[in-house]
């Protein structure tokens, strides 16, 4: 999975046709979440690689296990959605939201979304951790990690009790992005 940075080395118009593209994505994911019906999205080629021949299609289970975040990130760039303001690609802030909205997306469809021209050197990761126990009296994570640069992560933690002063934690990441 690319760095966010290499969403910077875009073009201003690529990556703001690009989050347009992405701001719209995220609204049909949760009309399509809301009325319970998945439907097929192509890329458009122009602004996207086409890493799969098969379009896109939103797996709902996944898109309400996203849906606040997907929300979060809507909303933070519904100026830039909207054509209202022109992505900075300097901004690193904004690129990192950018890319954030992205790879919440590509979790939803399964897929990878990589703009054209964006350096995929990188690698993803796709880690799932999950704790079943019947009962916490300390600290127990699914994941701990200090960094998360890229790729999907996944924590679940399952008990029967907490005792006063235990801790069942799902994802406990001291950076991300």
């Amino acid at each position: 999975m690319p760095d966010p940075i290499t969403l910077a080395a875009l073009g201003a118009l690529a990556l703001s046709e690009g989050v347009k593209f992405l701001y719209v994505q995220a609204g049909e994911v949760l009309r399509q979440r809301r009325e319970r019906r998945a439907e097929a999205v192509e890329l458009p080629g122009e602004l996207f690689e086409r890493p799969s021949a098969a379009p896109l299609r939103v797996d709902l289970e996944r898109a309400g296990e996203l849906e606040p975040e997907l929300r979060q990130l809507r909303q933070s760039l519904s100026e830039y959605g909207q054509g209202v303001d022109e992505i900075d690609p300097g901004d690193a802030s904004t690129v990192e939201l950018v890319d954030a909205l992205r790879r919440t997306l590509e979790s939803i469809y399964g897929q990878p979304i990589v703009f054209k021209g964006e350096s995929t050197a990188g690698t993803a990761i796709d880690l799932t951790g999950e704790v079943s126990v019947k009962e916490v009296r300390g600290y127990v994570a699914a994941v701990r990690a200090r960094a998360v640069r890229s790729g999907t992560v996944k924590g679940t933690v399952r008990a029967d009790s907490v005792e006063q002063g235990g801790q069942a934690i799902g994802l406990d990441v001291g950076e991300i992005g």
